[in-house]
């Protein structure tokens, strides 16, 4: 008899999936990230801008992905971004409970930086962020009787440049900025965060550095751009598709660098400093942050967490936080795009890549 009911229960079970209907089941596969944890691994420290972004970004990426993951932000600094990096690349498990957020390094895939054990192409590239454009700004004590603009600087007997390192782009960018100029400058680097940097600043430490606007007008304008302690001297601005650097909108009364330059120099920045600094605004200030994973990463886990990005960053709830948080809506870019970017570097013209390279060693040494 029972031999007989295994029988019967197996020809309904054909007989039902043969007219479309389907038999109960305890096996209906539940949300690939219901029930666990994501580590977001970010390579700065945890006053940083880039850490107040993947917690923003990081709390609507929970409440898109299906099964509503608990996200976690682990900060990594180091090695100018490259600790984190290797470490996701090297040791992060497969299964997308580990991935990384913030900046990248692409000027050290180009010229082939120390301790970078990977290449971007390796990762899994889960979607990108394009924030907002850098503001370079110095203390008014950097000149004796008061700095008063970018132009100024010119007349400083010594200017101290802080930042991560020369091998990361806004600083590399600023110290070539700060060469055309005629600038008597040296870097001091090392520290791991914009929060660190401008505490160096408010303190002496350093007299010059720079940040995101958004960061800019939050933490800078309201304490030490109110008292006086210091003032923009001129924003890195941002390419657009066809290739023309444009203004932040966040800073329509801070000058380009373009407009400091012709105030110094009477003519427009040209020559094979400025081809850098065109680069590296090109392949560094487009999509400035990215999401990716370990190579090889599980593939429900990508397809979960591709398919919420775009929803979680253009939600009404997503802008609402963005706006209290760092009063502007940071854009998504999805994987797509983003992978693009990431292999923009590779268009770099040979005597730029060149310029560069010398560049880094030069000021690595000192």
């Amino acid at each position: 008899m029972k031999r007989i009911h295994t029988f019967c229960i197996a020809l309904t079970a054909v007989a039902l999936a043969m007219t479309g209907v389907m038999m109960p089941t305890n096996a209906i596969a539940k949300p690939y990230y219901e029930g666990k944890t994501i580590t977001v691994v970010v390579g700065l420290g945890p006053s940083s801008g880039g850490t107040t972004l993947a917690r923003l970004i990081g709390n609507h990426m929970s409440k898109n992905i299906e099964g509503n993951p608990k996200i976690v932000i682990k900060n990594m600094p180091g090695g100018a971004l490259l600790k984190a990096h290797n470490f996701v690349h090297a040791k992060a498990p497969k299964d997308g409970t580990v991935i990384y957020y913030g900046p990248r390094q692409p000027l050290g895939e180009l010229i082939g930086m120390p301790g970078m054990n990977f290449k971007y192409s390796d990762f899994t590239v889960l979607g990108g962020v394009q924030v907002a454009d850098l503001v370079n700004y110095a203390r008014t004590d950097t000149l004796k009787g008061g700095l008063k603009s970018g132009a100024d600087l010119v007349k400083a007997p010594d200017v101290i440049l802080g930042g991560i390192s020369a091998r990361t782009i806004r600083v590399l960018a600023t110290m070539i900025q700060l060469d055309m100029l005629g600038v008597n400058f040296r870097l001091v680097p090392g520290y791991r965060g914009s929060g660190k940097l401008r505490a160096a600043i408010l303190n002496g430490e350093v007299q010059m550095g720079n940040d995101a606007a958004h960061a800019y007008l939050n933490r800078v304008v309201p304490t030490m751009v109110k008292d006086g302690t210091v003032i923009p001297v001129w924003q890195i601005p941002s390419m657009d598709a066809s290739g023309n650097l444009v203004k932040s909108s966040l800073l329509p009364n801070i000058p380009s660098f373009s407009e400091v330059y012709r105030q110094v120099k009477g003519k427009d920045p040209s020559g094979i400093q400025w081809e850098a600094v065109k680069n590296l605004v090109k392949f560094g200030q487009t999509v400035q942050h990215m999401y990716f994973g370990p190579p090889g990463m599980n593939e429900d886990a990508v397809a979960a967490f591709r398919k919420a990005f775009l929803p979680a960053m253009t939600s009404a709830a997503y802008e609402a936080d963005a706006m209290k948080t760092v009063k502007y809506v940071p854009a998504p870019a999805d994987y797509k795009r983003a992978t693009e970017v990431l292999s923009a570097n590779k268009a770099t013209p040979p005597e730029v890549v060149k310029f560069l390279k010398d560049y880094v060693a030069q000021h690595s040494k000192k």
